[in-house]
């Protein structure tokens, strides 16, 4: 005997599908917009009512080509399966955007009721009404269990659909509003072209984004960026400056070949065809002035916390969350921060990567946030960084040619002038000429000594870029190797604790620890000089030397306390602030506490056993006053006139490179403060004490 039966759903799966598919409200709302765009519709309304608490209420009123009553049945009630894979194309040519069905779904179940109306272009006259009550699923044991009922009614109404979700569930959250406010304001993005598809929300965070979003700043743009991705997989792209004149433009081995260290260029990529965009500012008062612009910087830089980014637009709508806050999905500000020349960020340029994938080679995910981080997006993304990549390269050439042009110009003008004086010299009485030649004499000298003296500055400084630079890599390489130490040294320590057991603590215990301990001084070696060079401390604004300071001392910690020496901080009360970066009093604390710390390597006789360093801050109306300090051998002006610990080179140990001192007397000057030195201070050891301007306030 056999019998039929067939595969059921429980109501528990509506649930799973739906509230749990999306995981922001707002999200769902997005959805229902979007089906409104697959419908043709030129305008989509969001009126949003009592949705701060349970029980609100949200309506999405289009003014599509509605859905006839088998478009209800076998299309916008069939879970799973959506007809826009059918067929991709709307009747007005869109790219239709829908993939499984299943979006709406998390959005009606937002709600407990659900009303649908929707005016057929096909059948005018006619309206359908389907009404949605999910306690009634509730109440069964499978979803094919409910009747469902469409009524059909006249009506003089333009074509369109309208569905009330009634009963919310969960209330919207401001963040949620927001969320969806710059959803819908950016969904078809603030670039130029024509629009045909409009979306309103009724509420004031939407009206004020609106009015931020759609204004027009490209034209302000220091430079743009233009891309193509074809579907060959082959790229070019183009990078114009402010005035629309080409600057550079390079084919597809010039782009993707670009992010390779090893130059190498791939054959094509493996991705959809794409047209990336990009427009990068220069927030700078002085950049604006210089192009003459017609709006204020103030304002740019508004419209770019609002639309900055890089956002991914797919069959001509955005998709969450690319250029979202917090989702660089091109890293560009990673890419700023290791190689900050000449580089865009989030908060200083925006752009698209516009994708129509007629292949559908892009897999949305179920939870409506992106795509499937498949082959073929991985590639389109790294087209993306490749295109940046390729642009900061082709600027930089761009500004060297650019420097050396205006080197030699200024050499040409340096030759100009002194033949041009040379001449009027020897046009002069043979007395005055005497005169002339001796004074012109004098300056030429004392110019020549100047020159010098940069020159020696230059060469100083890129020596520290160099010693900074090689610190750097191999800082980042040496934390691989200390690792491995630290896990070999733990594996050896659980292997011999097992096989020695209690004779492990009297043989290897100590010599195993002092390995591991070694390990924790090489990491924080390398930590140091990688926290010391990060970008964002490079900012000017009002810093606190207090902050700094016990910054500096909590980085240089393991090593000070492997040293045992002891740093005592005297931090004035209410804070010490200046107008520097955080990287400049970085360099006068760092070079100083450097310094000290090397001090007590040196033999002293007589000394105390105690290791101190005094850090100590002070103020009044107009300075900071900084005091370093230590009770160790002080400065031996025997070896060194006191005047000569600043110059560059000159230095009393004999593996010094003499640069610290410098560093602090310049980076000192370029504050307008001082800095003196004692020999013997008031602990015994090397004082050195720093005047700097008082900031008014503190950050």
């Amino acid at each position: 005997m056999t019998s039929m039966t067939n595969l059921r759903f429980s109501p528990k799966i509506l649930r799973r599908l739906g509230e749990e598919l999306v995981p922001h409200p707002d999200l769902g709302v997005i959805e229902l917009v979007r089906n409104a765009y697959d419908a043709d519709a030129p305008t989509c309304s969001v009126q949003m009512e009592s949705v701060d608490t349970p029980g609100g209420r949200i309506v999405v009123t289009d003014t599509g080509d509605g859905m006839t009553e088998e478009d209800i049945t076998h299309g916008w009630l069939l879970l799973g399966r959506s007809s826009k894979a059918e067929a991709t194309l709307t009747k007005k040519g869109r790219r239709k955007v829908g993939e499984k069905g299943l979006g709406r779904l998390a959005a009606l179940r937002l709600g407990r009721y659900v009303t649908l109306t929707t005016r057929p272009r096909e059948t005018p006259g006619v309206q359908h009404v389907l009404h949605l009550d999910w306690r009634s699923f509730d109440a069964v044991s499978a979803v094919e269990d409910v009747q469902l009922s469409i009524t059909t009614e006249p009506t003089e109404a333009e074509p369109g659909t309208k569905i009330e979700i009634d009963g919310l569930a969960t209330a919207f959250k401001p963040r949620d509003v927001e969320r969806l406010a710059r959803a819908l304001v950016l969904l078809t993005g603030p670039f130029p072209g024509p629009a045909d598809f409009q979306v309103d929300l009724n509420a004031p965070e939407f009206q004020k984004l609106a009015s931020i979003v759609h204004q027009s700043f490209f034209e302000e743009a220091e430079y743009r960026i233009v891309a193509e991705l074809h579907d060959t997989g082959r790229a070019s792209a183009t990078l114009y400056d402010w005035r629309g004149e080409e600057i550079a433009s390079g084919g597809h081995s010039d782009v993707s070949s670009a992010g390779s260290e090893r130059g190498d260029s791939p054959i094509a990529y493996f991705a959809p065809a794409a047209h990336f965009e990009l427009w990068s500012y220069n927030l700078s008062a002085n950049a604006f002035a210089i192009r003459g612009s017609k709006h204020k910087v103030s304002e740019v830089r508004s419209w770019l916390r609002s639309v900055g980014g890089v956002h991914l637009y797919h069959r001509n709508l955005r998709v969450h969350p690319y250029g979202d806050e917090g989702h660089d999905w091109l890293d560009m500000n990673l890419r700023r921060v290791r190689s900050p020349e000449l580089r865009p960020g989030t908060n200083t340029a925006v752009g698209r990567v516009s994708v129509i994938d007629e292949e559908q080679r892009l897999t949305p995910k179920t939870d409506r946030t992106g795509f499937l981080e498949t082959p073929e997006f991985v590639e389109l993304a790294r087209f993306g960084r490749n295109v940046l990549d390729w642009a900061a390269k082709e600027l930089l050439r761009r500004r060297e040619r650019e420097k050396g042009k205006k080197q030699q110009q200024t050499g040409d003008k340096v030759e100009n002038a002194l033949s041009k004086l040379q001449d009027t010299v020897n046009r002069l009485p043979p007395q005055q000429r005497r005169d002339v030649l001796e004074a012109t004499n004098f300056l030429r000298s004392a110019f020549d000594e100047k020159v010098r003296a940069v020159e020696d500055d230059l060469l100083l400084y890129r020596t520290l870029s160099t010693v900074g630079t090689t610190t750097a890599v191999f800082a980042h390489e040496t934390k691989q190797p200390v690792d491995l130490i630290d896990q070999a040294s733990g594996l050896i320590a659980r292997r011999a604790t097992r096989l020695l057991k209690d004779q492990y603590a009297d043989q290897l215990s100590e010599p195993v620890e002092t390995v591991r301990k070694a390990a924790d001084s090489l990491r924080t070696y390398a930590d140091i000089p990688l926290r010391l060079l990060h970008r964002r401390k490079r900012r000017a604004k009002v810093v606190d030397v207090n902050e700094v300071a016990a910054d500096i001392v909590a980085l240089f910690g393991p090593h000070l306390e492997g040293a045992n020496i002891e740093v005592e901080m005297q931090l004035a009360a209410n804070g010490a602030p200046v107008k520097a970066t955080v990287a400049t009093i970085e360099a006068i604390l760092a070079n100083l506490l450097a310094n000290a710390t090397y001090a007590f390597t040196v033999p002293q006789i007589g000394g105390t056993s105690q290791r101190l360093i005094v850090i100590k801050t002070d103020l009044n109306a107009d300075s900071v006053f900084v005091t370093v300090m230590d009770n160790g051998p002080g400065i031996d002006t025997s070896k060194l006139p006191l005047n000569d610990i600043w110059l560059p080179g000159a230095t009393t140990r004999e593996d010094g490179t003499g640069l610290g001192l410098t560093i602090v007397r310049d980076a000192t000057r370029d504050l307008k403060g001082e800095v003196f030195a004692k020999p013997v201070g008031e602990i015994g050891g090397a004082e050195f004490n720093i005047e700097l301007q008082r900031a008014t306030t503190l950050p």
